[in-house]
């Protein structure tokens, strides 16, 4: 099909690739997928929109899905998996690659009375499996008939119909038909009443189509159509084609008998009749019976050809007693009773062992570890290999099988492989309680857990320690689906408070109440008032409560210890206070190079001056009148050294 359809490219539940979409009808749309994890081709069945929105008709569909799921039978078409996935609701299925019994016949028109039969044996089989397991198909037509490229026949949809007449009960009950109206029995449209006898109604309305090339009763709307079922018969197909013989005629108008007390009571039964039907016809050419119980599947006819055919065809022995006596001329009972019987146990004998009995059924090996489940395999006959991929399940725990291809109960030749699943455990967990948690911490738990998808983001906070988690999503013990996106909230703080310039008391104050601890150092600053924030650290971005933040308060600008320069010369003097930090103010009321005394002694702020006194005596008489002691003679002679 060429139109655009978001679905295709998508993969369901991480599983189920879809290639292309191959079909569409009134309740879903059936894709062509492949299964990576067991790495096979599947046919996923995606319901329309309008019925995945309906909790009721999926919480029914999913039931409805498991229980056909459990029918092992050739030709039933094998549910493997169910799911919801991005809003569709999904059947994983065998892929049966051919066509539908609708196309053979658009192709043919109508088919010969023997073909007829073949065709329809093992659709009654596969009925019959269904019907003793409790279940009603509800839509037996040719579209739901599929044939094989190998001349199987397989039929599909079980159970689908039922989910839907549920979720529409409210309809039904005003008169709305529901289903394909060609096909519903009577007590179906009268009473909304299903069980196996609805089923055979319906096969006898395909057979009746399968030999005229049409349909028993045709009207404008569903509604005239349904109306002539509930109150005229089926015709004979004789009626139409007078060469139908008088056995296929009876077939037909036995299994749609308006009042279903008078019907097959069930698909085998039907079968029962179709199988002494089919012994019945002229002789000349092998009856379907014979040939599939010796060859298994001869292919069916192609189109622009009148060969014979026939199909795969499964009969229950429990069931080929189980019938009233469908032929109405006494004169031919006997003779064909007794030699149709021992023909009949003959190929049933022989088609059972082709069919069946040679298999060796696989046995239930879900929960058990490997080494167990190797060797119940083992002990069937088969070989057990494991698929690359391990797989979710409700049903094993970590490291047993989770499930089996083929099936647990379905049939394999001896010598047989059966691939198994490992089980991770449940897709959903319970989500843990991470909250305080360091990221690294939480990550490490999730990883441990199964979790593959863990994502962070940071959000601001005043309660939670910076790095640690806030919050999860799923919230702590919600269903956590190990597949999904698990994000975790992890704190950044919160900003710190800028007290840069605020007084020693205002910054330790405001810092104690953003619940931050303030811790004190102390520095000169030629800018910042003494007993002010010089600085802070951290001076931006996210703090935690209960983070330190260092504040270095001022001590006023820089002192400088002022040297003793007495007796220094004067360029050598200005030079070393000058590199200090200091001014120099030079004082020489009578000249000279030599500094005789300075002003003042011990600290001076950064930049402040020195007075330095200059003479052009010696020091020592300086340093005398320096000293004020007034004797400059008695120390001049030390300063002419």
């Amino acid at each position: 099909m060429t139109t655009a359809d978001p679905l295709v490219g998508a993969t369901l539940d991480r599983r189920y690739l879809v290639e292309a979409r191959v079909a569409s009808g009134g309740m879903a749309t059936v894709y062509v997928a492949h299964d990576l994890r067991l790495d096979r081709r599947v046919a996923c069945k995606v319901m329309h929109p309008s019925l995945a929105e309906d909790p009721t008709f999926v919480r029914r569909f999913i039931n409805e899905a498991h229980a056909v799921a459990r029918l092992s039978h050739p030709n039933v078409v094998q549910v493997y998996d169910q799911g919801t996935d991005m809003g569709h609701v999904y059947l994983a299925m065998e892929y049966v690659p051919g066509h539908t019994l609708r196309d053979l016949l658009a192709a043919r028109g109508r088919l010969a009375p023997r073909d007829a039969l073949q065709i329809m044996a093992p659709v009654l089989a596969a009925l019959g499996a269904a019907h003793q397991a409790g279940l009603v198909h509800r839509d037996v037509k040719p579209e739901n008939v599929l044939l094989t490229e190998d001349g199987r026949v397989k039929v599909a949809d079980f159970g689908l119909a039922r989910a839907v007449e549920s979720a529409n009960q409210a309809m039904t009950r005003t008169g709305t038909v529901m289903g394909t109206a060609a096909y519903l029995a009577p007590e179906q449209i009268e009473q909304g009443a299903s069980d196996a006898r609805t089923d055979v109604y319906a096969a006898g309305v395909m057979l009746y189509e399968l030999l005229t090339g049409a349909q028993p009763h045709t009207g404008e709307t569903p509604l005239a159509v349904a109306y002539q079922h509930v109150n005229e018969d089926v015709p004979r197909p004789s009626s139409r084609l007078p060469d139908v013989p008088h056995e296929v005629d009876t077939l037909v108008t036995r299994s749609t008998e308006r009042d279903p007390r008078y019907r097959p009571g069930d698909a085998g039964q039907f079968l029962s009749a179709v199988l002494a039907a089919l012994r019945a016809l002229p002789a000349g050419v092998p009856s379907a019976a014979a040939a599939t119980a010796v060859h298994g599947a001869a292919p069916l006819p192609p189109p622009d050809r009148g060969e014979d055919a026939n199909a795969t065809l499964v009969v229950d022995l429990a069931d080929t007693d189980d019938h009233r006596d469908w032929d109405d001329r006494p004169g031919r009972r006997l003779p064909l009773l007794l030699v149709g019987g021992v023909l009949t146990v003959a190929l049933l004998a022989f088609g059972w062992w082709f069919l069946l009995g040679r298999y060796e059924q696989v046995p239930d090996v879900v929960g058990l570890d490997q080494e167990a489940a190797a060797e119940l395999l083992t002990d069937a006959g088969l070989t057990m290999r494991i698929a690359e991929e391990p797989v979710y399940s409700d049903d094993a725990e970590e490291g047993e099988v989770a499930e089996a291809d083929p099936g647990v109960s379905q049939r394999v030749l001896p010598g047989g492989t059966v691939t198994v699943a490992l089980s991770m455990g449940p897709r959903t967990v319970a989500m843990p309680d991470l909250t305080g948690r360091s990221a690294d911490e939480a990550r490490a738990e999730l990883e441990d857990a199964g979790f593959t998808d863990v994502r962070e983001e940071e959000a601001d906070s005043e309660d939670a320690a910076v790095g640690t988690v806030v919050s999860t999503d799923p919230e702590p013990g919600d269903d956590a689906d190990r597949d999904r996106t698990v994000t975790l909230t992890v704190s950044a703080g919160f900003t710190v408070p800028d007290v840069v310039g605020a007084t020693e008391d205002d910054a330790t104050s405001t810092l104690a109440d953003a619940g931050l601890q303030a811790q004190v150092e102390r520095a000169a600053s030629d800018d910042v008032e003494e007993g002010r924030v010089i600085s802070q650290d951290p001076d931006s971005g996210s703090v935690g409560r209960g983070d330190a933040v260092t504040i270095t308060i001022s001590t006023g600008k820089e002192r400088i210890e002022v040297p003793d320069v007495s007796g220094w010369k004067l360029d050598d003097a200005r030079e070393e206070l000058e590199g200090l930090g200091l001014t120099v103010k030079v004082t020489a009321p009578l000249g000279g190079d030599r500094v005789v005394r300075y002003s003042p002694h011990g600290e001076v702020e950064k930049g402040g001056e020195v007075e330095l006194f200059v003479s052009p005596f010696g020091a020592g008489e300086d340093r005398g009148n320096g000293n004020g002691n007034g004797n400059g003679n008695g120390n001049g002679n030390r300063g002419d050294d």
